[in-house]
């Protein structure tokens, strides 16, 4: 895979497959002309999309999410799941400025079955840079928020090995509380941010 583009507008017509989904307006608290995204040059991966909120004095502190995997946001348009989690987030965390979405698995799929195609297919799912853009947000933030949701469709045992990755990676930093929604979800499959209501309470997830 060759280097990622920063900053990308992405042109839907451009990704034949998996199928990439409509999108929706950011957030409105979230600064558009601020947004930064890392895609590959073939954009069928996203590697991270950085989210900084309108500047407020109180607001000086950054978090990551860790979702699934991406779906049709990118730095002019989010889909359902990145609106979402940037308006809890927003609303539970008064200290925080940023929110860096991250996903287990970088390719670009808003159907699950599409990115199980393409793991049975032999594609790379996960994405060659998508440990170290992890590694680096992760290692910046205050704040780790997990809200990847349950395995189905993809294969058990996939997810899982994956999930294990990525709690490596995020023990690098000591310091960022690291959280999920309360009342549902475990620690090993907390609750999908797609599906959060506008108020989440959040716990924190002991390494």
């Amino acid at each position: 895979m060759g280097r990622s583009r920063t900053n990308q507008l992405v042109k839907m017509t451009s990704i034949s497959q998996p199928y990439i989904g409509r999108q929706v307006a950011h957030f409105e608290k979230v600064e558009l002309s601020k947004i930064a995204a890392k895609f590959s040059d073939d954009l069928k991966y996203r590697y991270a999309l950085s989210l900084p909120f309108y500047p407020e004095k109180s607001r000086t502190k950054t978090a990551s999410i860790i979702l699934k995997n991406p779906s049709s946001a990118d730095c002019s348009m989010a889909d359902k799941t990145v609106q979402t989690a940037a308006k809890v987030l927003y609303m539970a965390f008064q200290d925080v400025a940023r929110v860096e979405i991250l996903n287990l698995f970088a390719l670009r799929g808003t159907l699950p079955t599409d990115v199980v195609k393409a793991l049975q297919s032999g594609t790379n799912i996960i994405g060659n840079e998508n440990d170290q853009s992890i590694r680096t947000q992760v290692l910046n933030s205050d704040y780790v928020v997990a809200a990847w949701g349950g395995a189905s469709p993809i294969q058990k045992s996939v997810y899982d090995k994956r999930i294990a990755e990525i709690y490596k990676i995020i023990a690098q930093n000591p310091k960022a509380a690291i959280l999920r929604k309360a009342e549902k979800g475990s620690n090993q499959y907390p609750f999908h941010a797609c599906y959060w209501p506008h108020n989440v309470r959040f716990i924190q997830i002991v390494l």
